[in-house]
């Protein structure tokens, strides 16, 4: 008898513990405080370098500078032209009673010699680039790249460049640093039929009677031109998911529009909630599901979710 008395008490106890835990969800850890400044720079002699800490996670954050060691201000932005040569800054930042800091290398030059590029297939209608100095990848300001005769395009300040989506086929590039090309290359693409719903924007909740008004994105990810495809959407109200059919929606549309590489699609979604539908208030939690298909096979599929008040 005892035995099963304590039993019994382990499984209340259990119970007691399993509950509590579902009533009081554990808390998320706020994000922890951070600051960086960016890449390590080469810039040209006496040209003025904007330096701007990114800081995340941090109330009232006191700045001190330093640049080769000498105090350099108290600023949140600091302009700075910098002679030749190899220079160290450091960021300390204080809140409350920490501190953290940040550091960056800025790289004076007065000769375009030790300046390179290094490139890379980026994605299936991408190539990238990234400048190099002495061997060494780094933001080299100024270097600008041109893909097929196109206009030339600056770095950003890491140094990277990826060119706008491509048809597959033979490319060539050329990068210019100061008025004069500093390097140039060919590169191919190979032949991708592919496209993509990037994304399906519906806010996350509406009250009966609001007009949704969202999008589908599609994005043409391969090197062909696009022509013709077919959306299918599926909406299922999942409070009422044991009606079957009742709870479910379904419609298809066929486009005919051209997608270049790269290009991006904007498929509208434009609807109001009725207030009631046959008496009875449509809320509840809704699974939007969106196919895309190609010479009638699907070829990607994403699910949205939201919820009716």
């Amino acid at each position: 008898m005892r035995l099963k008395l304590l039993v019994l008490a382990f499984v209340i106890l259990a119970v007691a513990f399993a509950i509590a835990a579902f009533q009081e969800p554990l808390q998320e850890k706020a994000p922890a405080p951070s600051v960086s400044l960016g890449c390590d720079r080469v810039v040209w002699k006496d040209t003025e370098l904007e330096l701007q800490a990114s800081v995340s996670n941090i109330k009232t954050p006191y700045f001190q500078w330093k640049i080769d060691s000498n105090a350099a201000g108290n600023v949140t932005k600091l302009k700075k032209k910098f002679e030749p040569g190899e220079h160290k800054v450091v960021l300390n930042v204080s809140f409350g009673s920490q501190m953290l800091q940040a550091n960056q290398t800025i790289t004076a030059i007065d000769s375009s010699d030790g300046i390179a590029l290094r490139d890379f297939q980026a994605s299936k209608n991408q190539w990238g680039f990234q400048t190099t100095y002495r061997g060494r990848d780094v933001g080299v300001k100024g270097v600008k790249i041109s893909t097929d005769s196109l206009p030339y395009r600056e770095v950003n300040p890491c140094g990277k460049l990826s060119t706008k989506g491509l048809l597959a086929g033979k490319h060539e590039w050329k990068a210019e640093y100061r008025g004069k090309t500093i390097a140039s290359g060919n590169f191919a693409l190979k032949e991708v039929s592919e496209i993509k719903i990037e994304r399906i924007s519906i806010n996350k909740s509406y009250r009966a009677g609001d007009t949704v008004d969202g999008k589908i994105i599609l994005k043409n990810t391969g090197t062909t031109i696009i022509k013709g495809f077919e959306i299918k959407t599926v909406i299922i109200n999942r409070n009422y998911e044991w009606m079957g059919d009742k709870a479910k929606k379904e419609s298809s549309s066929q486009y005919n529009s051209e997608i270049k590489p790269g290009e991006a699609y904007e498929i509208p979604i434009r609807v109001t909630i009725p207030e009631k539908v046959g008496g009875i208030r449509p809320s509840g939690r809704y699974t939007i599901t969106v196919s895309l298909a190609l010479d009638g096979k699907t070829v990607d599929t994403k699910v949205a979710n939201t919820k009716v008040d």
